[in-house]
């Protein structure tokens, strides 16, 4: 997950004038409308004549982002004659000049290695800037790939990249930057230099380098003098090996329980469960949903509320985030260091909270259960579809029903919706495919107002600005756990939660959509 779950909405691409007359520059490339030369010079002038006429020579700050949103309006609807006319004549007045930044600013046809309208003007920037250095390091002779491979991570560390795919195809590479969750082409690699960066890559990370079998390791290098660690996967593949870096940051703020951006309830009765001495706290979501984010910030909540009088101990692969006020053990399988063998350890310990990175297996299931029975207090992740569905993964791993019943108090599960940008946001009524999943689900559309993802400068034609998460917290009772003991299914709680008047990851979605937050084919995409 981000830093924080909740990401910053603040309009980008906006270039504002400074001084007394000085003239606004536009932060877009008409040319990604798709617009032959003659339609270009068209709307540079009809731009030009609303800037004139409407907006000032020192258009400045909120004026020109005004006249962002008033154009993008005006682009949507048929130029008249009329204003056809009076926008040449404004073209004149203005001067020719001008034009160019609209119409020459243009960097020629679009190829496969451009990054396209929808990625923001600074990011565009950093990217480009990242790409064109990497380029020419690939022209230099074979013995570059250690100079590559440093540029390739000080750029991911500038376009906060979490991942770094280095993937072979043809004889060749292709190299990508996984960046809010969307993949950047970086580079085109011959297959020498591939090879290069998979030997130099093996060998920061301690892999071997000889042979052709899946591999996982950690790569540790300083970078401008700054400290870096990435997960490494290595793949055998057709043509080479294909290696991703998962790159781990270190010097995040844990935000604040009230932070998160969790809905009220679930926030209150989160900051409830983890007053009690003991039990266990399974939180589920896909990878990127912020379950990390959420264990990190419940710890940090727990020492702010009990103090030093509390022993705090986490259990991570791998630690994503150095905390000051815990203990944190990295696991490590070779050498008989997994969740299991270290949780039995540190129960020997005498801690009150625990944190275990992930439940993965039926030995460490039980142990971590077992702890929530005896005066621990843990913290944990499953992987499931929803705070019910944790039960039967329970199950799966052959835990008795009464054992998972009796220690868990409860179960979150949650996602990240893109919030819609409110510059742009238009009200839309569902229909179609759309709203009759919708109407399966039980989703009431009459007399409510929703909207729907358009576009603009603010938020450079995706609609969206920002992530925010939605959750459901399955909070144990004697009923539920009367149901988890007696083996019923999955939907059967789920059932009982909701008469229980417990909120489920649709109804949070939904009710940020009627609150215009998100959109409700946002939620169904990621709610499923």
């Amino acid at each position: 997950m981000n830093e924080k779950m909740v990401e910053s909405a603040e309009p980008r691409g906006t270039t504002r004038a400074r001084g007394p007359g000085a003239r606004p520059r536009v932060p877009f490339d008409l040319t990604v409308w798709g617009l032959g030369a003659a339609s270009l010079l068209l709307v540079a002038s009809v731009l030009i004549f609303l800037v004139a006429a409407d907006y000032g020579p020192a258009t400045q700050g909120a004026g020109w982002e005004a006249f962002l949103s008033a154009l993008d309006q005006e682009l949507k609807r048929p130029v008249t004659r009329t204003v056809s006319v009076l926008a040449l004549g404004g073209a004149v007045l203005w001067g020719a000049s001008e034009i160019s930044l609209f119409v020459l600013g243009r960097r020629g046809p679009a190829r496969s290695g451009d990054f396209g309208p929808l990625v923001s003007g600074e990011l565009r920037e950093v990217l480009t800037e990242i790409r064109e250095r990497i380029i020419e390091l690939v022209k230099e002779p074979e013995g570059s790939a250690p100079l590559i491979l440093d540029e390739l991570l000080r750029g991911a560390l500038k376009a906060e990249a979490s991942d770094i795919h280095l993937s072979p195809a043809g004889g060749e590479a292709h190299v990508t930057y996984r960046v809010h969750g969307t993949l950047y082409s970086m580079a085109t690699v011959p297959a020498a230099i591939q090879q290069a960066l998979t030997i130099r890559i093996k060998v920061l990370s301690q892999l071997e380098t000889y042979g052709r079998r899946p591999q996982d390791g950690r790569l540790r290098h300083v970078i401008d003098g700054v400290p870096l660690e990435a997960r490494v996967s290595a793949l055998p593949a057709d043509t080479g090996e294909r290696i991703v870096l998962r790159l781990v940051r270190g010097t995040r703020k844990v935000p604040q329980l009230a932070e998160l951006g969790l809905p009220e309830v679930a926030s209150a009765r989160l900051a409830e469960i983890l007053t009690k001495p003991e039990g266990i706290l399974f939180v589920s979501g896909p990878v990127g949903s912020g379950k990390t984010t959420t264990l990190y910030s419940a710890l940090g909540h727990i020492k702010d509320s009990r103090g030093a009088t509390t022993a705090i101990v986490s259990i991570e692969d791998p630690i994503e985030l150095k905390l000051p006020f815990l203990t944190q053990i990295q696991v490590n399988p070779k050498v008989g260091m997994g969740f299991a063998q270290v949780l039995r350890s540190v129960l020997r310990q005498d801690p009150n909270v625990l944190m275990i990175g992930e439940v993965r297996d039926q030995e460490t299931a039980e142990i971590a259960l077992q702890a929530g029975l005896t005066g621990h207090l843990i913290l944990t992740t499953i992987h499931v579809e929803s705070a019910a569905g944790t039960f039967a993964r329970l199950l799966d791993m052959h835990v008795a029903p009464f054992v998972a019943a009796s220690a868990t108090l409860g179960c979150l599960s949650q996602r990240l919706v893109r919030t819609l940008c409110t510059h742009c946001r238009e009200p839309e009524r569902p229909t179609g495919l759309l709203a009759d999943r919708l109407s399966r689900l039980g989703v009431e559309l009459e007399g409510v107002t929703f909207y729907e993802a358009r576009g603009c400068a603010y938020c450079d034609g995706q609609g969206y600005s920002g992530r925010t998460p939605i959750a459901e917290l399955l909070v144990m009772d004697a009923e539920l756990r009367k149901l988890v003991v007696d083996k019923r299914s999955t939907d059967e709680i789920a059932a009982a939660y909701k008469q229980g008047g417990g909120e489920t990851l649709l109804d949070a979605g939904v009710a940020l959509a009627r609150s215009g937050v998100t959109s409700l084919r946002e939620v169904v995409r990621v709610v499923g």
